[in-house]
């Protein structure tokens, strides 16, 4: 990627005006439509539909099958705009009715972009004016593969948006990935086993309609690799029912009581049972649960443990062959034996995941440096890293976290911590630094001085009350890869025509880096 924004490509270029060809065509159905609509309403909403139809008909069979996902994300964003421009243009006492007819004209051109062409659709994506098309509607879009309808009533309107979804589903033959949080229910799984039967993963997340009388239904979806079950009534015995009738599962989501589910199918099915689990997500598992996990899931990749002291020893962690991702929450460095896990599973390990963590001074990091020399992704979250009492003072055998693209470090440290990481780390993507530690100009030079960051992208300081412009204007002159620089509206020695200026600077020199505020951020 250039430092450089390049030019659009002709395909961009092509898509934009598309988008705003469909909120032109909206503008210009508007007075049509309001003055046959005064003569004869019937006659005008026959119209506006064949008109509706001859847009999509015109859309579908001249833009290539592969660029619908696009015209759609084009499409909305001019409607959105067009919307605002209308609530603009209305004032305090202008006329409702008129108001309102121009709202619906937009919500209803909207409707052209639902081809059987569009594979991809997540409601939450979609402004809250236009979404109400988009849930009538859905059963045109036959071609979906992944499909997130978000919380929807969040169950407040179960029954009432249960037709709806059903009627939809039965068009959807094509999907694949589908989340319904909130309202799932047994009358919607029972339309996905009769017409979604490609469907591999499945989020009903906090519907409380799904019961184990749910599972009898979702055994039947034998393509299923992934269902999201947390927050819903399932319980031990419907847990077990699934693992035993879905050979192919691979993720069940947050479970907490996984152990206590293989704990009973060892003693009430099959003691010699394994399964296919790949990720193991639970926050209350004892010592003889995380053995079972080892013995009866070898094939876990990803695990996610909340260590209790008194309960479980992690060392049975090392018991698992293909490991990769290890994300521990509560538990000590050093008095849990942390350092011996990876010491034996570390060459294996490429994302390490470190919340509520104690006793990590600089010897902890250097041990993570050394012993995970494959790792990506390091995230310290709420830890309180330590000062040391003894500093390693052997030669470092491995350069340390060359592989590490993503660090998170939401906790509290000292420089000499931050150091370690951010001036040997130069092949680092992304850094997100939390509001407990304090950069400052000096530390910020200190860095670049020894890492000049060449292919860092994203880096996000989320407060800080001593950073100035002259360590923005390094950052950015250093970082020749950054796309993003965020949050600079929380340094509080910047005034907004010092946020003027850097915006005015990065435009000037064509920079290809985005310091919008509004950002939604993953920790």
């Amino acid at each position: 990627m250039s430092r450089y924004k390049k030019a659009p490509t002709l395909e961009s270029l092509a898509l934009y005006s598309l988008g705003n060809w469909v909120a032109c065509q909206a503008e210009l159905q508007m007075q049509p439509y309001a003055a046959l609509c005064q003569r004869d309403p019937s006659a005008a909403y026959d119209a506006l539909n064949k008109t509706v139809a001859q847009l999509r008909s015109c859309l579908e069979y001249n833009i290539p099958w592969m660029l619908h996902d696009m015209l759609a994300e084009e499409a909305i964003r001019a409607l959105s705009e067009l919307m605002e421009k209308i609530k603009k243009s209305f004032g305090f006492r202008s006329a409702m009715e008129k108001f309102a007819s121009q709202m619906n004209m937009v919500v209803k051109i909207a409707e052209v972009i639902f081809t059987k062409y569009v594979t991809f659709l997540s409601i939450d994506r979609i402004p809250t004016k236009l979404r109400s098309v988009f849930y009538t509607k859905l059963h045109l879009l036959t071609g979906l593969v992944y499909l997130n309808l978000g919380s929807l009533s969040g169950g407040w309107k179960t029954a009432d948006l249960e037709v709806s979804i059903i009627q939809s589903l039965k068009e959807l033959h094509c999907l694949k990935y589908l989340v319904i949080n909130y309202d799932g229910t047994d009358n919607i799984l029972n339309c996905i086993v009769e017409n979604c039967k490609m469907i591999e993963k499945l989020d009903l997340s906090s519907s409380g309609s799904i019961t184990n009388n749910s599972i009898d239904i979702m055994v039947k979806l034998k393509r299923l690799r992934s269902v999201q079950l947390y927050r819903t009534f399932v319980t031990l015995e419907g847990f077990a029912k699934l693992l035993l009738n879905c050979p192919n599962l691979e993720d069940i989501g947050r479970c907490d009581n996984i152990g206590k589910v293989l704990e009973y199918i060892q003693c009430h099915v099959d003691p010699t049972k394994t399964f296919k689990l790949k990720i193991y997500v639970s926050r209350y598992a004892a010592g003889h649960h995380l053995q079972l996990a080892v013995r009866m899931c070898p094939d876990i990749k990803s695990m996610t443990v909340y260590h209790n002291t008194l309960q479980s020893d992690l060392m049975v962690l090392i018991g698992l062959r293909d490991l990769r991702e290890l994300k521990l929450l509560s538990c000590d460095f050093y008095a849990d034996q942390i350092k011996q896990i990876l010491q034996v599973k570390g060459c294996n390990i490429s994302n390490l995941h470190l919340e509520h963590v104690d006793q990590i001074d600089l010897n902890a990091l250097m041990y993570i440096s050394q012993m995970c020399p494959l790792l990506e992704s390091l995230t310290l979250y709420n830890c309180t890293l330590i000062q040391h009492t003894s500093l390693y003072t052997k030669k470092l055998d491995i350069l340390p976290f060359r592989n590490l693209k993503r660090i998170t470090c939401v906790a509290t440290c000292t420089e000499e911590h931050l150091l370690f990481i951010l001036t040997n780390c130069l092949n680092i993507e992304f850094i997100h630094i939390g509001t407990a530690i304090q950069f400052t100009d000096d530390f910020v030079l200190k860095i670049l001085n020894k890492n000049p960051l060449l292919y860092l992208k994203e880096f996000r300081i989320m407060q800080s009350d001593y950073l100035t412009m002259t360590s923005v204007e390094r950052i950015i002159q250093s970082c020749i890869n950054l796309e993003t620089l965020v949050e600079l509206e929380s340094w509080t020695l910047l005034t907004e025509s010092d946020r003027e200026y850097i915006r005015n600077y990065i435009k000037i020199n064509n920079y290809n880096i985005d310091t919008a505020p509004i950002r939604r951020y993953d920790v």
